[in-house]
């Protein structure tokens, strides 16, 4: 039976998705060859330090990407025709602030210049459209919402004016996780301090909207930049808050 070495989990991080990644690897490297039996859960269990629970979500991950094959009473095996897996991020990675710093450093790389084809190729309809979607954050905010859905639209239709439509397809496929991230800054704030992020938050939506409707793409660039930018050092900021408070 194969033996590996399991890498240690930070806390933040998710045991499913590290195991599943750690066995995902050695299938695809041919460290587990087409057809061969994985090791039992209990091995994995003892040789990982995971609980069996953790085990079954990873395997199960795996067979959803059609990586292994389960047969009844005999155990997990190497699928023998393994689909290519595509690009994907589990729902699962976007519940912590660890991973919601790396997706947002994705994001920056591709809304920056999203951005700036918006301000170089948006329509007078197109931009009244952000402009409608960034009225209606202000007056969910104003009532006390979080304005996620708003905001969500307002990078959608950032994307719809760039005229290029895997940039909304991006924007549709991420955004949805990326941005109730908020969620993990706001829940450490009192209500005063929640409150005003919020405000600061659509203040850089204010100048990314001036931006393109200024048709200046190098400011549209450096506004985006600014904003994802910000949101990644506030992220980080509550992720050393939690390591060293870890019970907040």
């Amino acid at each position: 039976m194969k033996s590996f070495q399991f890498t240690q989990v930070q806390k933040s991080h998710s045991l499913t998705h590290e195991l599943a990644e750690l066995l995902r690897q050695g299938i695809l490297s041919g460290k587990f060859k087409v057809g061969e039996k994985l090791p039992p859960s209990k091995e994995i269990e003892e040789q990982t330090g995971v609980s069996r629970s953790v085990v079954r979500e990873a395997i199960a991950q795996l067979r959803a990407e059609g990586l292994v094959d389960s047969r009844q009473g005999v155990g997990v095996f190497v699928s023998s025709k393994p689909k290519k897996a595509g690009f994907e991020i589990d729902q699962a990675e976007f519940e912590t602030v660890h991973n919601a710093v790396q997706i947002l450093e994705l994001r920056m790389s591709v809304e920056v210049e999203m951005s700036a084809m918006a301000a170089q190729k948006r329509t007078e309809q197109q931009m009244q459209n952000i402009l409608d979607r960034m009225l209606e954050m202000e007056q969910k905010i104003a009532q006390g919402e979080d304005a996620i859905k708003e905001d969500f639209e307002f990078h959608k239709a950032i994307a719809d004016a760039s005229g290029n439509p895997y940039f909304r397809r991006f924007i549709e496929y991420i955004g949805s996780g990326v941005i109730p991230a908020r969620e993990i800054i706001t829940k450490y704030e009192q209500e005063p301090a929640a409150q005003g992020l919020l405000d600061l938050i659509q203040d850089e939506h204010r100048q990314i909207a001036r931006a393109i409707q200024a048709q200046d793409p190098e400011l549209a660039k450096a506004s985006v930049k600014a904003h994802l930018g910000n949101s990644i050092k506030r992220h980080s900021q509550v992720e050393a808050n939690l390591v060293a408070e870890p019970n907040l």
